[in-house]
């Protein structure tokens, strides 16, 4: 009788391990993608001035550069982000902003579920400038 009532502990510690890790996995996702929107957001945001000025403005949207839209994620990067170990990547074509998180996140029991190194985690934000 005792090896069974040990079994049926090991198999509820089981359940609530994965339960606990997948939920903690669920909200690190959760969590990154709404960074990720944020650093999207503030990207579309930062408005190439030089190429409004020059008339370089297309007639639906303000102009977006790489540079002033690195610039934005990583301002971004540095008030919301950076202390939890996201990496930001930006891209636009002119108009819109796509922006790729990354990051490591320890779940707990992770060790235990194969993942002692942590569970990378990965989200893509798109965002088009004002006007658009």
């Amino acid at each position: 009788m005792v090896p069974m009532i040990m079994l049926c502990f090991l198999l509820a510690g089981t359940f609530v391990a994965g339960s606990v890790a997948a939920s903690a996995a669920f909200l690190a996702q959760r969590d990154l993608a709404g960074v990720c929107d944020g650093a999207a957001v503030a990207a579309a945001n930062a408005v190439d001035r030089s190429a409004v000025g020059s008339g370089g403005a297309a007639a639906d949207a303000l102009p977006l550069s790489a540079a002033s839209v690195a610039a934005a994620v990583g301002r971004y990067g540095r008030t919301q982000g950076d202390g939890d170990g996201a990496a930001f990547i930006a891209e636009t074509d002119g108009t819109t902003v796509t922006v790729t998180c990354r990051r490591t996140v320890r779940i707990p029991f992770g060790a235990l579920l194969g993942y002692g190194d942590g569970l990378d985690r990965t989200a893509v934000a798109r965002a088009r400038s004002p006007l658009g």
